[in-house]
């Protein structure tokens, strides 16, 4: 299981800046970065921020961000936030030549904009939130990879793996041919029955899922 790191390493103060990605970069645990993608408010440029970013000469780019990344080795998942700039980001990263290890994705409201029909440049993913919904989302997007997992409630986290201790999904892998991505991780527990599960991916808050193991090992 491929371990990626949300927003470059982990959510808060320091996310998706060229300081997380260069620490992922020289972390050989780390296969790959998760980044997020909207425009910038009032401009063409195209803004590696989790929310609409308030002043663009404080925010990263993306030809920046791809600029460092085209550097390293690591897997890009980029999920788009808004609709309607899916085409541009793939276009940046193709020439970057960065679209042979890149997904681009998004929650479904976006990514029902993306370009689906014809050649893909790049992978192309819908985050799937429930399970009853993920057959539909195979039929209507035929994705290139399929993104699942849990929101910040903990209940959700416990149902997921609830169901998916009961319906599998290593089998349901198998079933559509696609590589299945599970976020976001924040227990080192998680990860551990996420590995065990052999899905291809875990989209992980890297400081959060290392404490947790650090301090379950400190109770032995």
């Amino acid at each position: 299981m491929k371990l990626i790191a949300h927003r470059g390493w982990s959510a808060g103060s320091e996310e998706n800046t060229l300081a997380t990605f260069a620490r992922a970069a020289r972390d050989d645990r780390i296969s790959g970065v998760e980044l997020d993608v909207r425009s910038a408010a009032g401009a063409t440029t195209l803004a590696v921020s989790h929310d609409a970013p308030l002043h663009i000469e404080n925010t990263l780019s993306l030809d920046v961000a791809l600029s460092f990344l085209s550097r390293t080795d690591l897997e890009l998942f980029v999920e788009v936030k808004e609709p309607g700039i899916a085409s541009a980001v793939i276009e940046k990263l193709v020439s970057s030549n960065l679209a042979d290890r890149s997904v681009v994705f998004g929650f479904a409201a976006v990514a029902r904009s993306f370009p689906w029909e014809g050649a893909r440049p790049v992978r192309l993913g819908v985050i799937v939130m429930c399970p009853w919904n993920l057959n539909r989302a195979v039929r209507k997007y035929a994705p290139d990879v399929l993104f699942l997992g849990w929101d910040a409630r903990v209940w959700t986290r416990i149902a997921f793996r609830t169901w998916w201790s009961v319906f599998s999904l290593e089998r349901r892998a198998r079933r559509h041919q696609l590589p299945l991505v599970v976020g976001i991780v924040q227990r080192a527990d998680d990860l551990r029955w996420l590995a065990r599960q052999h899905v291809y991916g875990a989209v992980a808050d890297i400081d959060q899922t290392i404490a947790s193991r650090e301090k379950a090992q400190r109770r032995i």
